[in-house]
């Protein structure tokens, strides 16, 4: 009895996380600079609670059924993880905030558990692929319908931002002559994250289905990536797509892990270039511009700061490093994962994900399906939403609980 709830509540959560229904629960410096900081305000999250309940629920099942075996395996990636857990808390009793670092570390323990779920198949994980196949279609018709009528939907009590096109720092597109154009959010807090959403939900779904299917919700999932106007995201979605392809007619394995670890080699590279050398590129497209000056800020702030600064503690730091005084809205965090890390973790953080990542890709990678990896791996330096965001941990542990089943099923 106690395994059926759980499973219908772990069915329920796949399908509502990407609902924003959040409360703030700590704010001591959300209102510094004027207006609302959400990246140093600890917001809990309704789906969170639910993630809560699922998981004590196993456990308790476990208990009672005298199961303490954990499908698990990447004995140095949970090694990895804890130190980088560890360095990550050290560094923000020193520097940062051990408030902010509680909240992150509620996320990483909420990633362990979703990892867990997912590996220890407490639902077929073809249900699991239905289920999260569903929850993106609602998400494309939400973000559809929010496009059509150029405004929200009155849907707040579900987690969904209030939009339109008079409404000051959301995106929108230019249309000319004043008209403004809002793009689709679906329940999220931005497009973008609605992007990398159905872009993971593609990814991860792809080995499961077969012909009609397949090219169905190809199709429908790039569609809805495209329709975001997400660049980035579209971008990385024909990469993906490519990688698919190219996987497809190499048999080798050892192949493959060659030609991801030069992938990857190459895409830290030029991530450490433009760390380095962003103040010298220039651009006549604002947006770029904007993160290119953010990329500058990053690095003199990791200079000054090359042990980190804390976790969350970013935008609090970064008007000592600006060349102008900063408006209100501009207090965000760099738009590159890597370099948040390395500002809030310190070079021994970023030095401890890139063993990780270098381990995944040559040593882990058995047979298992690699591309939604790559796919994190070659967004995570266009938005910082997978390291600061409830959705965005969601997403790497959903992808890791897919590639582990994968190594093993495959």
């Amino acid at each position: 009895m106690i395994k059926k709830i759980t499973q219908i509540l772990w069915g329920i959560f796949l399908f509502t996380f990407p609902l924003s229904l959040r409360f703030v629960i700590y704010e001591q410096f959300s209102y510094r600079f004027g207006n609302f900081n959400p990246w140093v305000t600890g917001f809990l999250y309704l789906p969170e609670v639910l993630l809560g309940v699922v998981f004590t629920l196993w456990f308790i099942n476990r208990i009672k059924t005298k199961d303490y075996e954990l499908k698990t395996n990447f004995n140095w990636l949970w090694i990895l993880l804890i130190l980088f857990v560890l360095n990550a808390g050290v560094i923000s009793f020193i520097n940062g905030d051990p408030f902010l670092f509680a909240f992150f570390l509620l996320r990483i323990i909420e990633a362990v558990a979703i990892y867990i779920l997912i590996t220890d198949e407490l639902l077929p994980i073809k249900t699991i692929v239905k289920i999260l196949l569903s929850a993106a279609l609602v998400q494309i018709i939400w973000g559809w319908a929010q496009w059509k009528l150029n405004h929200s939907l009155g849907l707040n009590w579900l987690g969904e931002a209030v939009v339109s096109d008079t409404t000051m720092n959301v995106a929108k597109e230019n249309l000319g002559e004043g008209v403004k154009q809002i793009r689709p959010y679906g329940s999220f807090l931005h497009p973008n994250i609605l992007a990398a959403y159905l872009m993971t939900i593609l990814f991860i779904t792809i080995p499961y289905l077969k012909k009609y299917r397949l090219l169905f919700w190809m199709i429908v999932l790039a569609g809805g990536v495209y329709f975001t106007q997400s660049s980035a995201a579209g971008f990385i979605t024909l990469i993906g797509l490519g990688f698919v392809i190219l996987f497809s007619f190499l048999k080798e394995i050892r192949t493959k892990q060659i030609i991801s670890l030069l992938t990857l080699v190459i895409l830290f590279l030029a991530n450490a270039w433009f760390f380095h050398n962003s103040y010298a590129v220039g651009i006549n497209n604002e947006s770029i511009q904007e993160r290119l000056d953010q990329n500058v800020i990053s690095y003199s702030m990791f200079i000054d700061n090359p042990i980190g600064v804390g976790i969350g503690n970013y935008t609090l730091e970064i008007e000592k490093y600006a060349s102008d005084k900063l408006l209100p809205w501009e207090f965000q965090p760099v738009h590159n994962v890597y370099f948040l890390i390395i500002n809030e973790t310190g070079i021994q953080g970023i030095v401890l994900l890139l063993i990780a990542l270098v381990l995944i890709f040559y040593h882990y990678w058995d047979k298992g399906f690699i591309v939604p990896i790559f796919a994190l791996v070659f967004i995570a330096p266009f938005d910082h939403f997978l390291w600061d965001s409830f959705v965005g941990v969601i997403l790497v542990a959903l992808v890791m609980g897919f590639f582990s089943l994968s190594n093993k099923t495959e």
